[in-house]
């Protein structure tokens, strides 16, 4: 049982009150699931990172990680969640303060975050490379020093904008410079493919949905993932991100435990394959 609130605020206004602001609400689902003594979690998500958190043509919230919860929500009868929809900066504010129970928007689990917030298992193993435009990018591509004096998109916080932060500073005499943006995945790849932009650093199944299935002239080429994870610390997994705010573990581990069904009977695989052209991103240990 669910329900979507749609928050809108602008970018950068970053006060909790602006979550108060609510239009486009869908069923009751939360208030007949807090009648019959289920606990309702409030889902904060940006709903504008297809494929995993998107609004489709009929302008309802759906995407890879909002039907992963729907699908533990049947598997729970003691929870229920009510989705909310804000701009990403006004995520983890939202969760600090307990508005949100938790956030659902392809989070990676990196160190920093866990200080922070608690965490469910993985949902996601991810692929990681470069977009460039077709037959103008770096040939030959294989590491991250290749792209030394090149120009590209960066969104404060994001996991891939931090390796880009560390890789500039290991590095000063060959730096990557980096155009900060709020732009959404959208009007980056349009960006990239119109030259505003030398490459943009990207999992395989976002290049898909912005790139390939949008007819852009662009490709990705894949990052090796050790080389990641060993030189920069990139942090492969994608997992639900909990408040602090009050103690939610046996909460966590109910959901962990019907996660952990999904896997293993091929359901996720099978969600995966809709929402990422066949590729399957549940994790592979």
């Amino acid at each position: 049982m669910t329900r979507l609130t749609r928050t809108t605020a602008a970018l950068g206004a970053l006060t909790i009150a602006a979550l108060g602001l609510s239009a486009c609400a869908s069923g009751g689902g939360a208030e007949a699931a807090e009648s019959a003594g289920a606990e309702t979690l409030v889902v904060g998500t940006s709903g504008a990172v297809k494929p995993y958190t998107f609004y489709d043509e009929d302008d309802n919230l759906t995407g890879y990680d909002i039907e992963v919860l729907k699908l533990i929500d049947e598997k729970l009868d003691d929870v229920a969640f009510e989705f909310q929809a804000t701009d990403f900066p006004g995520l983890f504010p939202a969760l600090d303060a307990g508005r949100f129970n938790i956030v659902a928007n392809n989070l990676s689990t990196t160190e920093e975050r866990r200080e922070k917030y608690d965490f469910s298992d993985p949902y996601i193993e991810a692929v990681f490379g470069i977009v460039q435009q077709t037959g103008k990018g770096v040939a030959g591509l294989t590491t991250i020093d290749q792209l030394a004096g090149k120009r590209t998109y960066g969104t404060p916080g994001l996991n891939y904008t931090k390796m880009l932060e560390a890789y500039n500073e290991a590095n000063p005499d060959a730096q990557i410079e980096i155009e900060y943006t709020e732009l959404e995945l959208q009007q980056q790849f349009q960006g990239l493919a119109t030259g505003a932009v030398d490459f943009i650093f990207s999992e395989q199944v976002v290049f898909t949905g912005y790139g390939a299935d949008a007819g852009l002239d662009v490709d990705f080429t894949q990052l090796d993932s050790d080389y990641l994870v060993d030189t920069y610390g990139t942090n492969l997994y994608s997992a639900f991100a909990f408040s602090r705010a009050t103690d939610q573990s046996a909460v966590i581990e109910e959901i962990n435990g019907a996660l952990g069904e999904l896997i293993a009977d091929g359901t996720l695989a099978e969600l995966s394959a809709e929402f990422f052209g066949g590729i399957d991103v549940t994790p592979r240990s």
